[in-house]
């Protein structure tokens, strides 16, 4: 009868759910991005795209910021897509509010616009500074 190839498929490419991918090459920006920390020591962290149609895909989630500003044990991961960029700020307000229903009470929010650098790069290395520079002082804050 037929024959079945017995070769191992390959392994389909699971997606970061808290990825956020930027295409210049599509028209693609990085927008603005924000850590919000609060007393009890919950970091959530922000990050937004601006889309060529003028709208912003964003990602938020709770994480562990590493004193290298690199996030870890990332959870309650939430995307966003093509909305408003008015959105960015009802987002931090939203965080806020669902730190609070935690019983926790945020000590700091910090934001960083990234839509006055000239191409990616210049965003991307701004961003990762700026993040360095948020986790040293939230390792600061609770050390």
């Amino acid at each position: 009868m037929g024959e079945v190839d017995e070769a191992a498929a390959p392994a389909r490419k699971i997606e970061d759910p808290s990825a956020l991918n930027v295409d210049p090459d599509k028209g693609e920006r990085l927008y603005k991005s924000a850590i919000i920390h609060t007393k009890q020591g919950t970091t959530y962290r922000m990050v937004a795209k601006m889309l060529p149609i003028g709208k912003l895909d964003i990602v938020h989630y709770a994480c562990d910021l590493l004193p290298d500003g690199t996030p870890e044990g990332k959870r309650r991961v939430n995307r966003i897509l093509a909305v408003l960029p008015q959105r960015f700020d009802s987002e931090i307000a939203y965080i806020q509010k669902v730190a609070k229903g935690n019983g926790e009470e945020v000590q700091a929010v910090w934001v960083h616009d990234l839509t006055g650098l000239p191409d990616l790069v210049a965003q991307a290395n701004s961003l990762e500074e700026w993040t360095k520079k948020q986790a040293a002082e939230i390792n600061k804050k609770t050390s």
